[in-house]
This record gives structure tokens, sequence and C-alpha cells, in this order.
């Protein structure tokens, strides 16, 4: 019997080298911007300086950036509660996020990558719909959304 060629076979390495290594930040636009809907991960107390469990890792959904490249970011949470409203298409309706726009972690810079706040991988983004409508409710239809329009005009960078 003649052997089959099997579709599945690797192609052989040349000369020992190692495989060319995929890029790890592909999903970011062109001017190296974090897109809208990328999420983060980070401990509540780089939030919430008043935070009932300051370790706890918690994602949080870009909803803006600036020219500065710095974010305005919402705290997604996996319970109910005052405040919070459930995203029916991420992670099988099982998130909520907080209707408290954040643009300044604890010690008063602005959110940007860094070490307190880490970018997640882009299968794991939230989709440009529930981006449209978290903005809606935290902008819009919530109670504190005057506060957060203020803060929004703030990272903005207009003058009120």
């Amino acid at each position: 019997m003649a052997k089959r060629k099997s579709n599945t076979q690797k192609p052989p390495r040349r000369n020992g080298a190692a495989m060319p290594k995929k890029k790890v930040n592909q999903a970011r636009t062109a001017s190296g911007k974090v897109p809208q809907g990328r999420t983060l991960t980070t401990r509540d107390k780089y939030l919430d300086k008043k935070a009932k469990q300051p370790e706890k890792e918690r994602p949080i959904v870009v909803i803006e950036t600036n020219t500065r490249n710095d974010l305005a970011v919402v705290q997604l949470s996996s319970r109910a509660g005052k405040d919070r409203t459930r995203l029916p298409n991420y992670q099988q309706g099982q998130s909520r996020f907080k209707h408290y726009v954040e643009i300044m972690d604890d010690e008063g810079n602005p959110i940007r990558v860094n070490a307190k706040f880490k970018e997640n991988h882009p299968n794991m983004d939230v989709s440009r719909e529930d981006v449209k409508k978290i903005k809606d409710k935290v902008l819009g239809n919530s109670k504190p959304a005057p506060e957060n329009r203020k803060k929004m005009d703030k990272f903005r960078g207009k003058k009120g």
C-alpha cells in the first residue's frame, strides 16, 4: 500500500530555527490606541479607595480614549446590585456593569495601560453594541449620569 500524505503534517523547520512568533497586540488601532470595548484587569484598590476587598481583581471595560491615550472606563461585576445593569451579550449574560465612569486612578493619575491596569486579550472584548448600551446608560439614563457627564467633559478637555 502506498502512503497517503496527511494534510495535518507540520512544515519542517529549517536549520533548527524556531517558528516565528505571533504579534501580541494585533488588535490595537493603527495609532496604538486602546480600542473601545477592550477589557482591562485591575485591583479594586486602584479605582475605589473605600473598597471592601482591596486586593480583588476586577475587569473594567474601555468606553472611550482621548488623544493622550488616557482611558475612560466602567467597572464590570458578576453580582446584581444597586446601579448595575446586565450585559446579555457578554459572558453568556453573567456580567453586569456599574453605572459609574472612572477616569482617574487612586492617586489622581489618568487611567492608562500600565502595571495597575493590565490589558486583556482581544477575545475578551465587549462588543460595539454593548459599549454603545453602556455609554447610553451611564451618560444618560442612570442616577449618576450628571456626574458622569461632568467627568467625560473633563476627560475630553472641554471647559465647563
